[in-house]
């Protein structure tokens, strides 16, 4: 090291040198050091890094399927659940923007379902929603502006939102059971039909029987007056 590089350096550190020398200094300098600290840890806790955010994001496993079913239940309106969104067949974790898809936001009708037709077509409508008991939207009947749309769209959740699944069609014994709920409910549907039948021909039966009783009543009266 130079002469002059020498110097300089002794200048520069000259009064952190003379601060270890004073022992008022260093105690000075002790006190302040520990409240730094003491005030930096107290408040640099991330949200991101906190007990609560880490159970949230155990709440949700890394990577797994979808059914429309499953997704719609991460809508964001249960505050201890994940806001989850299907583009394209991914599913990704919308939670960090829940101001934006969440319950109330300009986006919530997308919280919890299929994105994918209405990110397209720049619509953010229920109507541009699948049937949640339907096949997955395969897309049809986007024209190219709409499918350029959506590969922007796509891009943008991918480069910000972590990926967490993929969106399914539903698994057979989901079907099977959607079938028979639906079977269920005609059933019950073709009961009270077959009741409420039974009771107006009820009504209609008690009716005549009344009728019926009140002509002969007016008969015997008209006998007995020509007997008379």
């Amino acid at each position: 090291m130079s002469d002059a590089a020498t110097q300089s350096f002794t200048r520069f550190f000259q009064p952190l040198l003379a601060t270890f020398s004073n022992p008022s200094a260093l105690v000075f300098l002790g006190i302040f050091v520990f409240f730094a600290l003491r005030s930096y840890f107290s408040n640099s806790q991330s949200p991101a890094f906190s007990m609560g955010s880490v159970q949230q994001q155990a709440a949700v496993p890394a990577q797994k399927d979808y059914t429309p079913h499953e997704l719609a239940q991460f809508d964001g309106r249960d505050e201890g659940t994940q806001v989850l969104m299907a583009v394209r067949g991914t599913v990704y974790d919308v939670s960090r923007g829940r101001g934006f898809y969440g319950p109330g936001g300009p986006y919530a009708n997308f919280a919890g379902r299929d994105a994918s037709r209405g990110l397209a077509k720049s619509d953010f409508a229920k109507e541009m929603l699948a049937d949640l008991d339907g096949p997955i939207d395969a897309l049809e009947g986007l024209d190219a502006s709409e499918i350029q749309c959506l590969d922007e769209w796509e891009g943008f959740f991918a480069s910000k939102y972590p990926a967490v699944g993929r969106l399914a069609e539903p698994k057979g014994g989901e079907a099977a059971e959607a079938v028979e709920a639906a079977e269920a409910v005609e059933a019950a549907e073709a009961v009270e039909a077959a009741e409420a039948a039974e009771a107006a021909e009820a009504v209609e039966a008690a009716e005549a029987a009344e009728a019926a009783e009140a002509a002969e009543a007016v008969e015997a009266v008209e006998k007995r007056k020509k007997d008379n």
